[in-house]
């Protein structure tokens, strides 16, 4: 139940573009593959934005191009193009390409506060036993 809440929340945030008929058609693909991707970052993802354009139109070749931006709480937006002869491998491109992202940039924000240190002074002198010069004890004071 609390997954599928979650789930909602991520598609409510999706916002999808086509400049193509067929590409409209893919809005619940790429809702549902970009939800497969993102899964385990639900709670930190603000908005999606997908875009699928045909850039030639309907003369063909590798012309499907999937645009996707995520804005992740607390960081800048994340955006990615991929193109490709079809709408399915240019959303996989895209969709893979963004979950490197998004996790890349997380692991780079996070930042550890050093933690004090306590400075002690030390002082150290040599002791030798009598007769002895090669072996030698460190003695802390």
């Amino acid at each position: 139940m609390q997954l599928l809440h979650l789930l909602k929340d991520l598609i409510m945030n999706l916002h999808f573009c086509s400049n193509d008929l067929e590409g409209q058609l893919w809005q619940q693909r790429a809702a549902d593959r970009l939800r497969q991707a993102l899964r385990r970052l639900h709670g930190l993802v603000a908005r999606i934005e997908v875009r699928l354009d045909d850039i030639n139109g309907p003369a063909g070749g590798v012309d499907k191009r999937c645009s996707v931006e995520v804005l992740v709480l607390g960081n800048s937006p994340v955006a990615v193009t991929a193109t490709a002869r079809s709408w399915q491998d240019s959303l996989e491109a895209a969709a893979t390409r963004v979950r490197q992202r998004v996790v890349t940039q997380l692991h780079r924000a996070v930042w550890v506060e050093p933690q004090a240190v306590a400075l002690v002074p030390i002082r150290a002198r040599v002791m030798a036993p009598a007769g002895t010069s090669v072996q030698r004890r460190l003695r802390l004071d």
